[in-house]
């Protein structure tokens, strides 16, 4: 995806494009089961989850209502299912949620004679491990975590390892606030899975990460408007904002490293609870639709595994699945989360320890601001001299705390 100068240029990905889009033409689908109309199909997503026609499209073509809500979190989602699953129809969980609530027999099997859209699926997502053959759920998007930065012309290279990330020295940078997804990428850098169930793993990234953290100013959901702003130069990020800011500011940019990375995946599956279950597997089937899926991708950023509407995306849309063919073509090796299961209790422990040190960090900065900087000997020699290591610069807005281990979504 990306060379150690920056941005993958245009004809690696237009030859990653081309190369998949040779494709012979599909077999008339088979039309699907007639959907109920007068209907109040309730919805449950991350936000900013849709492009702007995509649910009243579906209103219109089949007669029914879509009441939406949001959460901000994978584990909000699975504590409101707990309460008030019987108040939803389709939900939007990640990975690991899908597994556990497939475990926890909380979603309706898949009614493929009303989702005959399942053909458009993008190959790399039709088997995974935890929903063999999508038996119960349609994958809606995914998203890479990585490297955001801000390229500079001075610079010999470019960020392309997680020790940019994680190692003791270098310049000052921000991490997301996703419990999985930075534990996760940690983990990755030590040559672990970012799924480890191993409590001797979890220890060793929590020491790579307290090591690391005299260089972070803080966790933050979106750390794209810190690098528009020059506040910071380098983060853990989600491809999805950076890209969506590429658009505008060709200098803010999104490395894959060499270490790999953590696809995330989010899909749309029918509660067992659901009200109007036939409803619900005609939307499933709606968001398939290439046109639709293509829209959403075009407008907000959200690359959708549907192949016919690769075909129909246009610029960094584009752009986005030639980093996904980069990935998997030049050894860029990725992988999606699964549920930990009884090592969940151990990653909240983590990440408390990590937000309990880095919240002292961030105290004793406030009665020390000239105490800021790139970390490394020079800065050490310069706390020693009394002189201060660097030009301060502001504090980037306050961490923002969900519920433990709290999966921020780039929305």
């Amino acid at each position: 995806m990306l060379k150690p100068a920056g941005l993958l240029n245009a004809g690696l990905v237009t030859a990653a494009l081309l190369s998949g889009g040779c494709q012979k033409t599909s077999a008339p689908l088979p039309s699907p089961t007639a959907v109920p109309s007068g209907q109040t199909l309730q919805v449950l997503s991350f936000p900013g989850y849709f492009a702007p026609n995509t649910l009243a499209r579906f209103e219109s073509e089949t007669g029914n209502k879509v009441a939406a809500a949001t959460y901000a979190t994978n584990e909000e989602l699975l504590e409101r299912l707990t309460h008030d699953g019987a108040a939803y129809d389709v939900v939007f969980p990640s990975s690991y949620a899908v597994e556990r609530l497939i475990r926890e027999g909380k979603l309706l099997p898949m009614q493929r004679e009303r989702v005959p859209n399942l053909v458009h699926v993008t190959t790399d997502f039709r088997n995974p491990p935890y929903d063999p053959s999508l038996r119960h759920c349609i994958p809606y998007a995914w998203v890479a975590a990585g490297i955001g930065y801000v390229f500079s012309k001075d610079s010999t290279r470019q960020p392309d390892s997680l020790s940019a990330l994680f190692a003791p020295t270098g310049p000052r940078l921000v991490w997301l606030d996703d419990m999985r997804a930075t534990l996760g990428m940690a983990l990755r850098s030590l040559g672990r899975s970012a799924s480890t169930q191993q409590a001797a793993d979890l220890l060793e990234a929590q020491k790579l990460l307290l090591a690391a953290l005299p260089r972070v100013d803080g966790l933050v959901e979106d750390p794209v408007p810190l690098l528009q702003t020059g506040t910071t130069t380098l983060s853990l990020a989600w491809s999805t904002e950076v890209y969506s800011i590429h658009r505008e500011r060709d200098d803010i940019r999104f490395a894959v490293a060499q270490e790999g990375t953590i696809l995330y995946v989010d899909y749309a599956c029918v509660l067992a609870g659901a009200k109007h279950p036939d409803v619900a597997f005609a939307f499933l089937n709606h968001l398939l639709e290439p046109q639709v899926a293509a829209e959403i991708t075009n407008t907000i950023m959200l690359p959708v595994p549907n192949e016919p509407a690769r075909r129909l995306l246009e610029g960094e849309g584009r752009t986005m699945w030639g980093l996904f063919e980069f990935m998997r073509n030049h050894n860029r090796s990725y992988e999606t989360l699964r549920d930990v299961g009884p090592a969940q209790a151990a990653y909240e422990q983590t990440w408390s320890k990590l937000k309990e040190s880095l919240a002292a960090q961030k105290a004793r900065r406030s009665e020390d601001p000239a105490g800021r900087g790139p970390v490394g000997p020079a800065t050490k020699k310069a706390k020693a001299s009394g002189k201060p290591p660097g030009k301060s610069e502001p504090d980037p807005p306050e961490d923002e705390t969900s519920t433990p281990g709290g999966q921020k979504k780039p929305r």
